[in-house]
């Protein structure tokens, strides 16, 4: 996607977005890692962090790095909601990065909202549909909702796709357990 920007507006542009960068430097959430509770000073380079990306957003305003990396540092914050609302926003830009609605899927779940997740999960395999990870979190997502059957489905296409890969096989066995009542199912809340 090309971004028409003046040239005097480049400069400014490519300064805020590197010090947002820099600012959120370790704070951001990425694949498997998990980020635990942010202390003061962490919080606090991470609002400095928004505020030259919003810096970014007035200048481009659908610039989907940018709404992504909004998203990742309200992720990174706790706030659930807002980063929903950027992941989103990046979806809607770029149509093809598989990564964009499997972040926004997993946000929606942080935020309560099974029903979106689900959405995003699948909108991830049709931009990807030979991603055991992505048939996986979806079957997760679908397994919370309470469709078991259709979660049954999507595990086992993941195993299919990846036979090893350790998490699919976890997810397997958490599915089957909560389908044949030998496990309680999980709230969307309990999943990290």
């Amino acid at each position: 996607m090309e971004y028409e920007l003046p040239e005097d507006k480049i400069p400014i542009f490519k300064s805020h977005f590197e010090e947002g960068n820099r600012l959120s430097e370790g704070l951001l959430i990425i694949k498997e890692t998990t980020n635990s509770k942010l202390g003061f000073w962490k919080k606090r380079k991470a609002r400095r962090a928004l505020k030259h990306y919003s810096e970014c957003l007035k200048l481009i305003p659908n610039h989907w790095q940018t709404n992504w990396l909004i998203a990742k540092v309200y992720q990174a914050i706790s706030e659930n909601e807002k980063a929903l609302q950027h992941f989103q926003i990046s979806v809607e830009i770029e149509k093809t990065n598989q990564n964009l609605p499997r972040e926004a899927s997993i946000s929606a779940m942080d935020s309560g909202n099974v029903e979106l997740a689900i959405k995003y999960s699948l909108e991830a395999i049709n931009r990807a549909p030979n991603n055991s990870e992505l048939y996986c979190n979806h079957a997760i997502n679908l397994m919370v909702l309470g469709n078991d059957l259709e979660a049954m489905k999507c595990i086992k296409k993941a195993i299919e796709m990846d036979p090893n890969d350790q998490i699919n096989i976890n997810a397997l066995s958490l599915i089957q357990d909560v389908a044949n009542k030998k496990r309680r199912r999980p709230k969307y809340d309990e999943l990290n």
